[in-house]
């Protein structure tokens, strides 16, 4: 029987007893089975890996609240509906607010359940969505005019602001009044076509803006193909083309065509926009 000492599994060093104070830097293990023997973890170490925490990420500062304001002309000390845009509170009257808008008036009528407050204190407003407060309050310039006969709105962007709050309140007469002052209003050939189309107002209007841009000498921009969208831009080229193989654009070489009159030309355009865009003058 083979002593400890000729076992061949261990080698020679394999049975030496290791002082109780000493580090084992190498295993006999390791020595016997090579590349495939791995190093058993210390306790201690997994323990601190269980430990370690992955550090939370830094917080982000939530933004301020806004503070809600009561409109400087608009909150009335008589008013008997508080009303929140954004962050600007209206105190108007119900009863103005209902004759003039169907919507008003079905909000208003509304059954509400007991105990209710909306729209009795700056505490409970009713609050309306959607929409900018300077929107709202050039909606109320007119609503509220400051001398009887007056009107603050003056500009496009205003009347528009007007035309908007009118769809959405279904005032029809104020939508009148709105289309009428855009009318009266130099509007920008490209941006007229977009705001007709838009609120959906009578086509055969924009014939003098299509007449415009179907004749000026220089090309749509990218920005203008953009906005009119592929279709109507596609339409505009097409009618540029004709109007420029018929003599009737703006450009330096073909004012000079013999016999080309500014009312024949204007009849050439005319009759572009009505086979190539769709529009006739009835």
């Amino acid at each position: 029987m083979p002593s400890v000492s000729e076992s061949p599994s261990f080698g020679q060093d394999s049975h030496r007893p290791i002082a109780s104070n000493s580090r084992v830097t190498s295993s006999p293990y390791k020595r016997t089975f090579g590349a495939a023997w791995k190093e058993p973890v210390p306790s201690c170490a997994g323990t601190a890996q269980a430990d370690a925490q992955p550090s939370a990420p830094p917080k982000t500062p939530r933004p301020e609240k806004a503070t809600v304001q009561k409109h400087s002309e608009y909150f009335f000390p008589d008013g008997n509906v508080v009303v929140q845009v954004e962050d600007v509170q209206y105190n108007l009257h119900r009863s103005l607010l209902a004759m003039h808008s169907p919507v008003f008036r079905e909000l208003f009528t509304l059954p509400q359940p007991p105990g209710s407050t909306e729209g009795c204190s700056q505490n409970h407003p009713i609050v309306l969505s959607g929409i900018r407060a300077m929107d709202f309050t050039r909606f109320l310039w007119l609503l509220y005019p400051p001398t009887l006969g007056s009107c603050k709105v003056t500009t496009v962007d205003e009347w528009l602001s007007v035309m908007d709050q009118a769809d959405r309140w279904q005032m029809d007469g104020l939508r009148a009044l709105a289309t009428a002052q855009l009318r009266a209003l130099y509007i920008e050939p490209i941006r007229k076509v977009l705001i007709w189309h838009r609120y959906n107002l009578p086509p055969h209007e924009l014939i003098s803006s299509y007449m415009d841009l179907i004749s000026r000498p220089q090309s749509l921009s990218l920005g203008e193909a953009q906005d009119l969208g592929l279709p109507l831009f596609v339409k505009i080229a097409h009618a540029r083309d004709l109007a420029h193989a018929k003599g009737a654009c703006r450009c330096c070489s073909c004012s000079k065509v013999p016999g080309a009159t500014s009312a024949g030309k204007d009849r050439i355009l005319e009759e572009i926009i009505r086979v190539v865009i769709g529009i006739s003058l009835s």
